[in-house]
């Protein structure tokens, strides 16, 4: 501990030169410094947290895992970057549903270290990952989808094959898919994104199933005019093709 004792005594050191240099010394320690460097996620100083964040990634204690799963809250994006990074290398299943919700930060660096986190953790991320598929955020289906592509995942059934393909928007691929594909598509003609409601209504029309004349019915009456025409012309072909 004499070691680590004035290394915790510069993390306390007005000038955040210091606090920096301690941080890389603590890093080197390993595990005895695993506490301290938890601490340090609390610094006023963004380049602080971050270089603890990266530290503790590369100690890889699971001490780390619930402090680090609170820094993918941090203010800064280099910070919840640096944390998702982190907790990829440690791979633990606790963190699966924190990066789950890091798909949908705001910053692109964020979601691309928590898929590469996600991937890492490998078996126990799949079933949440394909449960987010049909997540009502668009940017987290995407995001999913790429997760469990990197994973080398396949499609058990029909049902996660249209959800899957819905989140990668492979409209002529479930077009093909047929009827295993209408009702998630009929899902996602209430989508928060336009143009997937566009989209959706479509390949609807394309694949020419009945059951979807309803819910296109009802489309008629979507606030965006480029879904209304789409859903009209997805009547007309089924009407013609029934």
């Amino acid at each position: 501990m004499d070691k680590i004792d004035p290394l915790i005594r510069d993390l306390k050191d007005e000038a955040w030169g210091v606090r920096e240099k301690a941080i890389e010394a603590l890093a080197r320690i390993g595990k005895p410094a695993v506490e301290p460097l938890i601490a340090a996620l609390n610094d006023d100083v963004p380049a602080i947290r971050t270089g603890a964040a990266e530290a503790l990634g590369k100690i890889k204690d699971g001490r780390a895992i619930e402090p680090l799963i609170q820094a993918l809250k941090d203010a800064t994006g280099g910070v919840r970057e640096t944390a998702a990074e982190a907790l990829g290398k440690i791979k633990d299943s606790r963190m699966v549903e924190p990066l789950i919700q890091a798909l949908k930060d705001e910053t692109w660096g964020v979601r691309e270290k928590a898929i590469e986190a996600l991937a890492k953790i490998g078996k126990p991320a799949v079933a949440p990952l394909v449960e987010a598929l049909e997540d009502e955020d668009v940017g987290v289906r995407t995001e999913a989808a790429r997760a469990l592509q990197e994973l080398r995942w396949r499609p058990k059934n029909h049902t996660h094959k249209a959800s899957y393909l819905i989140a990668k928007k492979d409209w002529d691929e479930l077009v093909r898919l047929g009827r295993p594909a209408v009702g998630p598509l009929i899902k996602v003609l209430k989508d928060k994104e336009t143009r997937v409601r566009e989209k959706a209504a479509r390949a609807l029309g394309e694949i020419g199933d009945v059951a979807a004349v309803e819910p296109l019915t009802e489309s008629l009456e979507d606030t965006e005019s480029i879904v209304r025409k789409a859903a009209e012309e997805a009547l007309d072909r089924i009407k013609k093709t029934s």
